[in-house]
């Protein structure tokens, strides 16, 4: 007996269902080849000089929402994001920098989203304030804010460095974020530090000319950069590149000027007080500098959330999440994190070495500071020697990643200031070897 044929409309309804199984399967097994796709931009128009971060968020929550975790703080291996005091837990910093106010405070920065806040309460902001008749630069805004760039251009930067600190607060809301590194159309990344922009004209470059990975590198130097305030014009915020950023083109720029932030009350010895040199270490060719590595892709890694990939916005330490951020290029994770410590630790052990060198060459300048009888050319030596090795620790211990940004330098700087501070100390003790010159 023959079987009979189902209905048309019941094979027609099956040979769809077919299809659209198929379908479903092919597009997931695309998907799955190609990977989790980058975020589509969502349709929200964000005005040309918006600077609160939440208005950005509308188009870009994941962004948005890292961003915020900025907030979070994470101790690592030996700093992160957890504030405590450094000079507590180290007391040669206040002998290092006796007379400076970094000898006040220097604390443990926290995230981009603190960054309003902790300007604000800055205890060495205050002394200086105290110290200049009541009121602060208005330079210290320039890395600070969201709002720092908009009201720079419409005052012009030297009107802007120039006006008291506590007078553009009126006018400052937000902290550093999304304004600061993106066009609001493109969301390209930019520069907007109107000091880096100067810094890199002396330098023969064209910001308008920047590769995409030179901006990954310089949207963060805008602020993880060595600067100082001029005097002339008043306060003028400046980047010290005019002969290059490596250390030496820095110091040879400084010694130019005949340059000094502060004397040394103890020695007597004119000092420069360096910031946060994370880029200009970074770039005097270090291993991942050379190979291309940007500094978002390791503090801003990749990060995938349900089939989504985008930009972890969460800018901050890449211990707690190597694998987003290391995984990319290695294999052995425990291997780096190991690394890592070894690389640390070794820096350390040198930062603490040169910190005991310039101790101890202090004790001997005090010896001769003011005292008549010493060789004058034996003492003038002493200086400067001890200037060179102040400066060479000082740009290591301020520089946030003790010594992971770029091994070989940080260490090779600090070998230096402890044959600089020793050398120091010899001088200074020889100065007093003549038996006129001996102290009672």
């Amino acid at each position: 007996m023959f079987q009979r044929m189902p209905p048309l409309w019941l094979q027609i309804t099956g040979f769809v269902i077919l299809v659209v199984v198929l379908g479903l399967a092919l597009a997931l097994l695309i998907v799955q080849l190609r990977g989790p796709r980058l975020e589509v931009v969502r349709p929200v128009t964000i005005p040309e000089n918006e600077v609160n971060p939440a208005v950005w968020g509308q188009a870009f929550p994941r962004e948005y929402e890292a961003w915020l975790r900025t907030k979070e703080g994470r101790k690592t291996l030996y700093a992160g994001s957890v504030p405590f005091e450094k000079l507590d837990e180290d007391p040669r910093l206040k002998v290092l920098w006796e007379g400076h106010l970094f000898a006040v405070e220097w604390g443990e920065d926290r995230g981009h989203a603190y960054s309003y806040e902790d300007v604000v309460k800055s205890k060495r902001r205050a002394k200086l304030a105290e110290r200049r008749g009541g009121t602060s630069p208005g330079s210290c805004w320039a890395c600070k804010a969201a709002d720092a760039p908009i009201v720079m251009a419409e005052m012009g930067p030297a009107q802007f460095y120039a006006t008291p600190f506590e007078e553009l607060q009126k006018r400052i809301k937000y902290p550093v974020s999304c304004a600061n590194c993106h066009d609001p159309k493109t969301m390209a990344p930019v520069i907007k530090q109107v000091a880096l922009v100067e810094a890199l004209q002396k330098l023969g470059k064209d910001v308008n000319q920047l590769t995409r990975q030179e901006l990954r590198n310089l949207t963060c130097a805008q602020c993880h950069s060595e600067y100082y305030f001029a005097k002339e014009p008043k306060d003028y915020l400046v980047f010290p590149w005019d002969k290059g950023i490596r250390f030496e083109d820095i110091e040879a720029y400084y010694n130019e000027r005949k340059f000094a932030d502060w004397t040394h009350p103890s020695t007597g010895v004119p000092l420069v007080k360096f910031q946060h040199p994370e880029y200009e270490l970074y770039a005097a060719d270090s291993t991942h500098y050379l190979a291309g590595v940007t500094c978002a892709d390791c503090h801003m890694p990749f990060v995938i959330e349900g089939g989504i990939k985008y930009t972890s916005h969460q800018a901050a330490s890449p211990w707690y999440r190597m694998e987003q951020a290391c995984g990319t290029c290695h294999l052995d994770l425990a291997f780096i994190r190991k690394r890592v410590e070894i690389i640390q630790t070794t820096t350390k052990g040198l930062q603490d070495a040169a910190e005991n060198a310039l101790v101890e060459a202090i004790e001997a300048l005090k010896a001769i500071k003011d005292n008549p009888n010493a060789d004058p050319k034996l003492a003038e030596e002493a200086r400067t020697l001890f200037r060179k090795a102040h400066m060479r620790w000082d740009f290591v211990a301020v520089e946030n990643s003790l010594g992971f940004h770029n091994p070989q330098e940080a260490m090779r700087l600090l070998s230096e200031s402890i044959n600089y501070a020793r050398q120091a100390q010899l001088k200074a003790i020889q100065a007093l070897q003549r038996p006129q010159a001996r102290a009672p």
